[in-house]
């Protein structure tokens, strides 16, 4: 499946690059917050916890139409103990993870972007296309959780360890300025709509583990006596496998464009 999905991503970056001296493109750095939005904190939009920085490589077709390629690196994680809903206390659990991701994205300008004309130099930009990323949920001591199988995943009658590589949708809203023919400022908030309900390890039930290869399982499949509470017996709700997670990243870069002598600029 990976030897795939780095085949169509060659194919998309060849696509993107092609002709490149004919085209004015760019070349930046950006940084900011990763935050997430799952089993472990259902109803916050706008929660950012930690880091994230990467590099991206745009092609401007012309002013208002760009092909993005961003590689990026960001933290995320949550804590039942940390929340004001009851249940959730209850349940006790909590997890990290690192977000790798590699994304093709198309922006949309609503306005043409000229550097040589001081009303033109300013745009918000919509932006949508196609992620591949990996996760590895971990509790808070660094013991990776997906090898557990903390909802009986790999056990007899039971569906197979969850794929820490998944695709995801992302969209998203920028604005960007131009200080002048070189030099690009942007700012973005981008959503990524994933295909996955693990990235916190937390998905379904509580299931029986007593058949469970690991005696570490239990440990972090019911975390709830850690709390004080009496422990949770199978087929209660762990999560809501009604909704996949959601991943996010806000973040502000400059970038560099590259013009060839050949092409006049925008």
């Amino acid at each position: 499946m990976l030897k795939k999905i780095v085949a169509v991503f060659t194919v998309l970056f060849s696509v993107i690059t092609t002709n490149a001296s004919a085209q004015k493109y760019e070349l930046g750095l950006f940084a900011g917050a990763a935050g997430y939005k799952g089993d472990l904190s259902q109803f916050n939009y706008f929660r950012f916890t930690d880091p994230a920085f990467g590099l991206m490589f745009r092609k401007n077709f012309n002013p208002r139409n760009t092909l993005k390629v961003a590689l990026t690196h960001g933290k995320v994680q949550a804590n039942d103990a940390t929340s004001d809903i009851p249940d959730q206390i209850y349940r006790n659990l909590r997890f990290e993870s690192i977000i790798n991701e590699l994304t093709v994205q198309y922006e949309f300008n609503f306005f043409s972007l000229n550097p040589y004309k001081e009303d033109e130099r300013f745009s918000p930009y919509l932006t949508a296309g196609i992620s591949v990323f990996n996760f590895d949920p971990k509790a808070e001591d660094g013991q990776a959780l997906q090898p557990l199988g903390t909802e009986g995943q790999g056990l007899n009658g039971n569906p197979s360890p969850y794929h820490l590589t998944e695709f995801a949708v992302p969209l998203g809203f920028g604005l960007k300025f131009r200080m002048n023919d070189r030099w690009n400022l942007f700012s973005e908030l981008g959503y990524r709509f994933t295909f996955t309900d693990y990235i916190d390890d937390v998905s379904g039930y509580y299931v029986n583990l007593n058949s469970a290869p690991s005696t570490l399982t239990k440990l972090y499949a019911d975390r709830s006596p850690e709390a004080g509470y009496p422990a949770n017996i199978p087929g209660n709700q762990r999560g809501d496998l009604r909704k996949n997670d959601t991943y996010m990243f806000a973040v502000v870069g400059i970038a560099f464009s590259f013009v060839s002598s050949r092409c006049p600029t925008f």
